[in-house]
This record gives C-alpha cells, sequence and structure tokens, in this order.
C-alpha cells in the first residue's frame, strides 16, 4: 500500500442506503413514489451517516444531505432518487441546528477535503463512535463488548503531516488543492489548509511557484474558485513534513518526463527536496526509476525507524503513536511469542514485538516499504531483538498457518482483507487477532467473515483525522476455546 495517498474520498450514505433498503418491498419495476430528483423537499435531520452526510426525512423518505447537522430543517434539492433512499443538496436552513459551529476554513462551503467541520469536536467524535458500532451491529452482526468509545488522536487543527493535493492547468492559471465536494471532478485551489502542519502550508507558495514556470503559465488560480477538468494538464503534488520540521514534496504526472520536469522546477523555486513519479488513475500514484525516494528516520518507543517518500505513513505520526500503543497493548507480547504482521508496512509494530522478544514475521508487498521493512527489522534484531521473517508477497499468498503463530497483525487498506487470507488465518494456530481498520464497514464485513470461532473483545475508535469523516478502529479477537466431547 503507498503512502502517498492519505485517506480515500468517502462517498457518503452507503451503509445508511443499506438500511434504508430493508424497507417493505416494492413491486419489481415499479417507478418510487414521491419526490424525485430534481425536486425541492424539506427535510428534518436527525443524526450524522458515515461518510459525513446527515440523514433526515422528506416526507417518510430517507434522504442524505452533506454539510447539514442533526437538528437542521433544510429546503433540499434531491440530486439521486432510489427506491428507498435519496441524496440530496441543502439550499436552504429553515432552521439552523444549535450544535453548528463556525468552520475553521474559508473555502469549506467548497472544497471536499474536510466534511465534518461545521460541527464541534465532540459531536464529531460521537459520530465516528456511532459509526463503528452500528457498522460491527448491522453488518457483522455483532454487538461490541461496551459502548465504543472514538478517543482523541490528533489536534483539531494543522495537525496533518501528508496531503496529496491535485494541480490542474487551467487556462493561463495553475489549480491547486482538493476536489470539490459537490463536483468531484472539479479542483478548488487553496493557499493554506487549516488542517495541514503549518510547515507544510508555508511552502505550498514555493512549490506552487515551481508548477506555474514550469507549465508556462501566469499565476495560481483564486482560492475557493471550483476549476472543472479542461483539456490542459493535471497530476498530484505529494507533501510531507518531516520530523524537525523539514519539508519536501513529490510531482506526479501521466508520464515521468513530465514529472521529473515540474519537479526540478518545484525544487529550484522552493529550495525543498523533490521527487517524482507517475499518476496514471486508478493505479496508485508511484515513484518513477530513478526518483529519489528521500527517506526519512523518526523514533518511536526508543527505537529510530526509516521510511522512504513511497512508504505508508499515517498522515500525523505524533497521532499514530496513539494507534501502534493500543495495537503493541492489544497483542501483549511476550518473548518467544510468534506473531505475524500482515500489511507491515515499515514495520512500525514488527521492529518493537522484535524488541519485545517477539519472532515476527512481517508481510508486505509494497517494494518501497518492504525494503524499510526489512533496514527496521534488521536494526531492532541489532539491537538485541527477536528475529524477524519478512515476506515480499500480498496477503492472500500468505500462507498464515505455516509461522505457527500466537498473534495475528492485520492492518490492511480500505478495501479489507482478501477472503482467503481470512481463511487461511482460520486454519491457523493464531489464538488473537489485532486488526486496525480505517473502514468501519469492511472492519464488521471482515469480523463477519472470520465467523463465530472469533470473539469480539474489545474495539475502540481514535480520532486521526479531525473536521474529517475517516476513523481510525483498533478491534481484537480472540479464538473460541472448543469445548471438549
Amino acid at each position: 500500500m503507498s503512502a502517498l495517498g492519505g485517506p480515500p474520498d468517502v462517498r457518503p450514505g452507503g451503509d445508511e442506503a443499506d438500511r434504508a433498503a430493508v424497507a417493505e418491498p416494492r413491486e419489481v419495476g415499479a417507478p418510487p413514489a414521491g419526490p424525485g430528483a430534481g425536486d425541492l423537499v424539506e427535510v428534518a435531520v436527525d443524526r450524522i451517516a458515515h461518510g459525513g452526510d446527515c440523514v433526515g426525512r422528506a416526507d417518510g423518505l430517507v434522504v442524505f444531505v452533506p454539510r447539514t447537522a442533526p437538528g437542521d430543517r433544510a429546503r433540499v434539492r434531491l440530486t439521486e432518487r432510489h427506491p428507498r433512499w435519496a441524496r440530496g443538496r441543502a439550499e436552504a436552513l429553515i432552521e439552523p441546528a444549535e450544535l453548528r459551529v463556525t468552520p475553521g476554513c474559508a473555502i469549506y462551503d467548497r472544497c471536499g477535503g474536510c466534511q465534518l467541520q461545521h460541527l464541534p469536536i465532540e459531536a464529531q467524535r460521537a459520530a465516528k463512535a456511532d459509526a463503528v458500532a452500528d457498522a460491527l451491529e448491522r453488518i457483522a452482526r455483532r454487538s461490541p463488548p461496551g459502548p465504543v468509545e472514538c478517543r482523541p488522536a490528533a489536534d483539531p487543527w494543522h495537525y496533518r503531516q501528508r496531503a496529496v493535493l491535485t494541480w490542474r492547468a487551467a487556462g493561463a492559471r495553475l489549480a491547486l488543492g482538493f476536489h470539490d465536494w459537490d463536483e468531484l471532478a472539479a479542483v478548488v485551489p487553496l493557499v493554506a489548509c487549516p488542517i495541514l502542519d503549518e510547515a507544510g502550508n508555508r511552502a505550498l507558495a514555493g512549490l506552487a511557484g515551481g508548477l506555474v514556470r514550469a507549465l508556462g503559465l501566469e499565476d495560481t488560480a483564486p482560492p475557493g474558485t471550483s476549476v472543472p477538468r479542461g483539456e490542459g494538464p493535471e497530476g498530484r503534488l505529494a507533501v510531507r513534513v518531516l520530523p524537525g520540521g523539514a519539508v519536501d514534496a513529490g510531482v506526479f504526472a501521466a508520464d515521468a518526463g513530465t514529472a521529473r520536469r515540474l519537479a526540478e522546477s518545484c525544487a529550484e523555486v522552493s529550495g525543498l527536496a523533490v521527487t517524482w513519479g507517475l499518476w496514471r488513475p486508478p493505479a496508485p500514484l508511484a515513484l518513477a526509476p530513478g526518483a529519489p525516494r528521500l527517506e526519512t528516520r523518526f523514533d518511536y518507543r526508543g527505537l529510530t525507524l526509516r521510511a522512504g517518500f513511497d512508504a505508508f505513513l499515517q498522515a500525523d505520526l505524533h497521532a499514530a503513536e496513539r494507534l501502534y500503543d493500543a495495537v503493541l497493548e492489544a497483542l501483549e507480547p511476550a518473548p518467544g511469542d510468534r506473531v505475524v504482521d500482515g500489511y507491515a508496512g515499515i514495520g512500525v509494530v514488527t521492529a518493537h514485538l522484535s524488541a519485545a522478544g517477539a519472532v515476527v514475521t512481517a508481510v508486505e508487498s509494497h517494494p518501497g516499504a518492504a525494503s524499510d521493512l526489512r533496514a527496521n527489522a534488521a536494526a531492532a534484531e541489532a539491537a538485541g531483538g527477536a528475529q524477524v521473517h519478512v515476506l515480499e508477497i500480498p496477503a492472500e499468498r500468505m500462507d498464515w498457518a505455516k509461522p505457527q503463530p500466537r498473534a495475528v497483525v492485520l492492518n490492511p487498506p480500505r478495501g479489507g482483507c482478501p477472503p482467503r487470507a481470512l481463511a487461511s488465518i482460520g486454519r491457523s494456530t493464531a489464538e488473537r487477532i489485532v486488526y486496525v481498520a480505517c473502514d468501519p464497514a469492511t472492519l464488521a464485513r471482515d469480523v463477519k467473515r472470520l465467523g463465530a470461532a472469533w470473539r469480539l473483545d474489545a474495539v475502540t475508535a481514535y480520532d486521526l483525522f479531525p473536521q474529517t469523516a475517516h476513523v481510525e478502529t483498533v478491534a481484537r479477537l480472540s479464538r473460541q476455546r472448543r469445548r471438549a466431547a
């Protein structure tokens, strides 16, 4: 998994749409009764749905409305109509909710980088905890062992140390920013982002200047406008704030030659180290052959770890420490324990399991991350840690039973674990699974696939991405003891 992207966009409403679909079935093929796409309806908003939309009803119809708040009464233009639910856009607030707060971003009304700035942080965290509990109950058919808590992890503002922006040549101007929440193909230019580390914000002007010069443009587009896709070139700009406040960056384009030319211009204008790579959707961003990896090092629990620009790291390393702490505490490693660290990334958990004396099999398919993983595992072993076996293969090709693990760590991408991997874990000797999830729905799906043989012992959510709808979850599962015959 590449770290160049950060949390993916969420298309809100999917889980709630599933819930709406359990209503009494209509005759197959019958058109939905009531208002349709394009109609104006009045919606009483009552709760926040996973993904950031709020959900309410208009004459019994379930309607999802972005940028609203529980307690709002809004005049809503329907943009999508389905048999059991609809999605719409609020055109006017008839009665604003009392819990609304003023967003901290001047372009929040257009920018899709955040979804929840109009809600207080306490309401954001409560909604994320509810999303995790609801997904487990509705999809996995499991009740959490207790109330799900969403613990604060990151500061509410200026916490992101990694971000990926879209750059687009629009006429004689450069649009550099995130995508429009209402028009996903459009880009909303920005000057600074209130959830990006201030050092990253200070770097944006020089990086934008380098793009303007290399693309032969005149200026940057004004912030807050919505720039549609056109005939001009576009790509991605990844910005990373390093420990100590230094900044490096990467420019990604459709071909490596263009990306390198743009990167060299950005480096010259900004004075930063800038690498380059390929942007060819739907493939993830990838460094081009010969592009520098821009390796950095950071400390966690007494170990110094290496991470290249193309390796996965959480967007906020300070907040991520709480997540890693929770994983290690849930594992309770003892000297000699055998542990499989699936989706090991650069080996943050692997290295510390080794330091605790556990014998680790670390699985990572991304070549750059696997390179860092080997270096970090070797450093842990050299410092007196136990042996680490690194396997550079996809999780579905792993025989999870072969290492005879006592415990398994899972930290998959948003799509969750392949069924084949879960089945292999079920056949293994593992007694405990610690699952780190960035999507409550896929966590719940995978818990369901693991089956009744596994007991859900603990579930805790972590607010690593305030102002957005994203939530990280750490779940601990234990194998049920078979009863004697």
